[in-house]
């Protein structure tokens, strides 16, 4: 046979723009690599490194510490700064000396002012704010400033809420709420919903239908007035009204209509149901599903966290099937007793947040932003949500569970036990 002939001139040609269209490929690559890691991968890799870090509110602590002094024009003394932070910690250690059991304290009885003192300063970093924020330090023990009010009232909201909702949450994990569980470094203003939720839902107008006692929806001008007449309703409903306050509708105003019964596949249902006799809008279908991004959005997870996807209204709590997330009706459960939760406090807002003068002129109610507003007993309020707490995750960073903190003193100083809602009974039922 004859021997096989070599490349032909064309293959040559072809073989070596292929090669060099590999080399200069490779080549763009790691240019373009290189540059990324020059410019936008440092950021992102600390916005990640930022995002998976543990909460601590030792963190809020050095950062008021290193602020700039502020001015206060309300007569109080600065409470940013090292000369501040200073100031406050002397003033506290002088006073713990001069008073080792407290005086004027009305809800952290029981606890002697050291006690108060560790567990104030763990806060203090919680809400990014010095001693004199609430506190003439010249006095601990007076109620000079509104601050110190507001702050003993939300005591008082956190012990209602792991005494009448979080202890109570299906599957509960042994998490507690505390202040910096909300504030998480900011004394005021924290975002109601996310950064996706504002950027996402459009700014279209829609007809809501809230569903009555017995799950049907309420129609008519009639039937909405007086609905909007009840004590008990923050959102007004003002159809049309703006999708992102619809979807707030249910935020703080939902109610269970037939709760859950494992034995009855059709219990369960609350505001947000889509089944009943005539069905939906495609109005409700809308809200409902932009109230879904809401919560999927604040918790960090999707759909199939609470759903299956095969079967959105069932609960299958106890399906043993492999192919189902048994825990599909448990985190239904869990999200309709957060609910109940948000339009708890939301109801009951006035009686545990003092108004500020500056949101009583707003010309954005009731959504400025992130914040959401709401009109209780004539004042203005900012009102959490699921965000404010979650920020993306399933437990909240800064929320506390008493398995990590070593037994004994640690965890008074922590986190009273009174706070928690076991020890009390709670103010408001």
């Amino acid at each position: 046979m004859e021997a096989q002939q070599g490349l032909t001139d064309r293959q040559k040609a072809l073989l070596v723009t292929l090669l060099v269209g590999a080399v200069v490929a490779g080549l763009t690559i790691i240019a373009f690599w290189w540059v990324f890691s020059l410019t936008l991968a440092p950021a992102l890799s600390e916005a990640a490194a930022a995002a998976n870090a543990p909460y601590n509110n030792s963190d809020g602590i050095a950062l008021i510490a290193a602020a700039a002094p502020n001015v206060p024009t309300d007569g109080r003394e600065p409470w940013l700064g090292t000369e501040a932070w200073n100031a406050g910690i002397q003033a506290g250690q002088a006073y713990i000396a001069a008073f080792p059991q407290p005086q004027n304290v009305q809800v952290l009885k029981g606890l002697n002012t050291a006690q108060i003192w560790a567990y104030m300063i763990q806060m203090s970093g919680g809400l990014g704010v010095g001693c004199q924020y609430c506190h003439n330090i010249n006095n601990f023990a007076a109620d000079s400033y509104p601050q110190k009010i507001s702050g003993r009232l939300m005591l008082r909201l956190v012990t209602d809420l792991n005494a009448n909702y979080l202890t109570n949450i299906p599957n509960w994990r042994g998490n507690y709420v505390r202040c910096d569980t909300c504030h998480q470094g900011q004394p005021i203003l924290m975002p109601t919903v996310s950064e996706q939720f504002d950027r996402s839902v459009p700014p279209i107008p829609v007809t809501l239908e809230p569903l009555d006692g017995n799950g049907m929806p309420i129609r008519g001008a009639a039937a909405i007035q007086a609905l909007n007449e009840d004590p008990n309703t923050v959102v007004q409903v003002d159809n049309p009204m703006l999708l992102k306050e619809a979807v707030l509708y249910y935020l703080y105003d939902y109610q269970v209509w037939r709760p859950y019964d494992p034995a009855d596949p059709t219990s369960g249902r609350g505001s947000l149901s889509l089944t009943h006799e005539g069905g939906r809008t495609q109005d409700q279908v809308t809200i409902n599903q932009n109230t879904m991004n809401l919560m999927g959005w604040a918790l960090g997870e999707g759909c199939t966290y609470c759903h299956n996807s095969r079967n959105f209204y069932a609960f299958e709590a106890d399906n043993p099937a492999p192919q189902f997330n048994p825990n599909y009706g448990v985190n239904r459960l869990k999200a309709i007793h957060m609910l109940q939760m948000t339009t708890f406090m939301a109801r009951n807002w006035s009686k545990y947040v003092l108004p500020r003068p500056s949101a009583q002129e707003l010309a954005n109610f009731p959504l400025d932003g992130r914040v959401y507003y709401i009109n209780r007993d004539d004042a203005n309020y900012a009102v959490p949500g699921c965000y404010t707490c979650h920020r993306g995750n399933i437990i909240p960073k800064a929320a506390l569970n008493f398995a990590d903190i070593p037994e004994g003193e640690a965890g008074i100083t922590l986190f009273p036990p009174l706070l928690t809602g076991t020890q009390a009974t709670p103010a408001t039922q």
